[in-house]
């Protein structure tokens, strides 16, 4: 053997994970499989979200039937979110995985034809979007759960990263693409968003792993519970642990503010003379600003710790909307609306992260669907109250108004003694490999 052999041994030896050494999550085949698959479908979701509207416009002229389908979408899934966190924690979760996406898949498909052939009907548009809510409250609990048994704990900030810049990616791709496809042919969205559950069922049938909770993590109290009286665990295992509690209180006002926020921001703008193509360049700015932040989320907290990079978060969005409240043009509050954006997603990263990591196998269904009914609850209902604010003290006193909210929750957040459960930079099991 020559020493060039030696080193390139040498060095494939170093590179194979060891016993204590997960195997990197760029090669972990469940978790890209899973990840890919939900990639595909949340941008033909995406783009089914911006064409239900358009095709109502078109089809009704009514701004308000128009709202209806994202609203019984929404409905659908408050409605299911804590039954189908119990569900997802009791039953087989890839059955759960690969059945809701046929649903979807499905129920999706229906719209197609009625497009074709002209027979648009806003009760069956509304019903489709009800059903597609109501699986995906199954699908999230069941895939949240699967995460935790499919990646190792110390590679969940980074698998929470991954899905953060995944999301918004669609969030920021899916719009304009759905627009595009709806001008061609106004079928085109739907057909694609149908397909795409097609690729997360089959991503979901080449899972390996078990995704279920381990047996014997389940307490014997528990296992002999009936379906109706687990219902209601999740909440009170959320609001019964000190961290749980203080992520989900948090993650409800900030997640509630910003939906509000972006109402208020279009009339800022507007205000300032922004022309509607001018107020949808800054949020596509924004959304591209924000994917910046779930890419460099690991290194950030690298860099800082996860409990300094908290904290200095807290007190960053009620500078960004101070600024904005002052803003004398369009663009600079699409930077400041893009910065809230940017830092959001490392936070989010960190609380999600260390959220799943601390609870139980069999609880992280119920813990994730509870917390994520709590934010969805508040974000539903904010933009309407700050649009009735607005309209009564003008869009820059209620800019300063959520100023106060963000640093009343920014102290609160500060105070906590659970905060002491995030890991500082010193920490040595910070840096994982990825």
């Amino acid at each position: 053997m020559t020493a060039v052999e030696g080193q390139q041994t040498a060095a494939e030896e170093a590179a194979k994970p060891t016993a204590d050494q997960p195997l990197p999550l760029g090669r972990n085949r469940d978790f890209n499989l899973l990840w890919s698959g939900q990639a595909l479908s949340d941008m033909g979701t995406q783009m089914s979200t911006i064409a239900y509207p358009l095709l109502i416009l078109a089809v009704t002229g009514s701004a308000a039937k128009a709202g209806i389908v994202g609203s019984s979408t929404i409905l659908g899934t408050l409605l299911l979110l804590l039954p189908a966190g119990v569900a997802a924690d009791r039953w087989p979760r890839k059955k759960i995985l690969v059945i809701t996406s046929i649903v979807q898949l499905a129920v999706g498909a229906t719209v197609v034809p009625a497009i074709v052939t002209g027979h648009i009907y806003l009760a069956h548009l509304a019903a489709v979007g009800f059903l597609q809510g109501g699986a995906l409250a199954f699908y999230t609990g069941a895939s949240r759960g699967a995460i935790r048994r499919i990646v190792p704990a110390e590679q969940l900030p980074d698998a929470f990263a991954r899905t953060q810049a995944r999301d918004r990616a669609a969030t920021m791709l899916g719009p304009p693409a759905g627009s595009a496809l709806f001008a061609v042919a106004p079928y085109l969205p739907f057909a694609i968003d149908s397909a795409s559950f097609g690729a997360i069922t089959l991503a979901v049938s080449l899972l390996r792993k078990n995704l279920d909770p381990e047996k014997s993590s389940i307490p014997p109290e528990l296992a002999d519970l009936k379906l109706r009286q687990r219902v209601l665990l999740g909440m009170r295992y959320v609001f019964g642990d000190p961290f749980l509690r203080m992520v989900t209180v948090w993650a409800t006002i900030i997640n509630g503010v910003i939906a509000g926020m972006r109402l208020t921001s279009i009339v800022l703008a507007e205000q300032t003379g922004a022309h509607p193509s001018e107020v949808g360049l800054m949020f596509t700015i924004s959304a591209a600003v924000g994917l910046v932040g779930a890419l460099l989320s690991r290194r950030m907290i690298n860099l800082f710790g996860e409990r300094r990079l908290v904290q200095a978060i807290c007190l960053v969005f009620p500078a960004c909307a101070a600024v904005m409240a002052v803003a004398p043009a369009f663009w600079l509050i699409g930077i400041m609306a893009g910065l809230t954006g940017f830092f959001l997603m490392p936070i989010n990263v960190v609380l999600l992260a260390r959220a799943a990591e601390l609870t139980s196998d069999h609880m992280q269904a119920q813990m994730s669907n509870a917390m994520q009914l709590c934010w969805t609850s508040l974000m539903a209902v904010t933009p309407a109250v700050f649009g009735w604010i607005t309209d009564k003290i003008g869009a820059r006193d209620m800019i300063w108004i959520a100023v106060g909210v963000y640093l009343l929750i920014a102290l609160w957040m500060l105070t906590r003694k659970s905060m002491g459960l995030l890991r500082t930079r010193a920490d040595a099991n910070l840096t994982v490999p990825s």
